[in-house]
């Protein structure tokens, strides 16, 4: 498949490495179980719509999840006044709960929230402190943290209008996916959604 030159990206200079603090540990297990859900019940089971980011450790805990799973995470940083983000969102929304996995995909799924850059929840530090961290000049942004090493900004696109268009966006996302783990051997589909990768965590499969 060629490539579409108008989603074609580097690994981000600007990436950080994940926290790893006993803090953050303990309210991984805290609140993991209550983040991590599809709130699409129509969605493909190993793609995911995730609960809006809303303090640092929830940021945190999705990257480790992707990271563990080989899940490709795309971030919307937005706002609350943000009004392309009203329909740039439900369009990202609709494109990844409706896509079939495909057999040159190197990521085993994907998975999607929004970052909301001016949450009033300061009870474990600030979102817009992320957003100083991980470069976000515009709103909104959408950035993809891929692979073993998630804490890693693999994609960035910040126009609007193709993230409006549904289809360059369908491209994109195949394409993303097609790309797989930038820093190491990609394991396809054979890793396991978050929701499976939850199960074993508390109790299930």
């Amino acid at each position: 498949m060629r490539i579409p030159k108008f989603c074609t990206t580097k690994t981000d200079p600007l990436s950080k490495p994940l926290l790893r603090s006993k803090g953050e540990k303990a309210y991984f297990f805290r609140h993991s179980q209550s983040n991590f859900h599809s709130r699409h019940a129509h969605a493909h089971p190993s793609n995911q719509i995730l609960s809006p980011v809303t303090t640092p450790p929830i940021f945190h805990d999705y990257l480790r999840l992707a990271s563990s799973n080989n899940i490709l995470l795309l971030l919307l940083f937005t706002t609350s006044s943000c009004v392309p983000c009203r329909t740039i969102s439900p369009l990202l929304e609709s494109l990844i709960t409706s896509r079939t996995p495909q057999p040159a995909d190197r990521f085993s799924s994907l998975a999607l929230a929004e970052v909301e850059l001016d949450s009033p929840d300061h009870s474990n530090g600030t979102v817009a402190d992320l957003g100083v961290e991980y470069g976000i000049s515009s709103i909104p942004s959408l950035v993809g943290f891929g692979g073993r090493r998630a804490e890693r900004v693999t994609e960035r696109l910040v126009d609007t209008k193709m993230m409006g268009d549904r289809e360059r966006m369908k491209a994109c996302l195949d394409e993303w996916m097609e790309k797989g783990d930038p820093s190491g051997p990609d394991t396809g589909n054979s890793s396991g959604s978050i929701g499976g990768i939850l199960g074993r965590l508390f109790g299930g499969n």
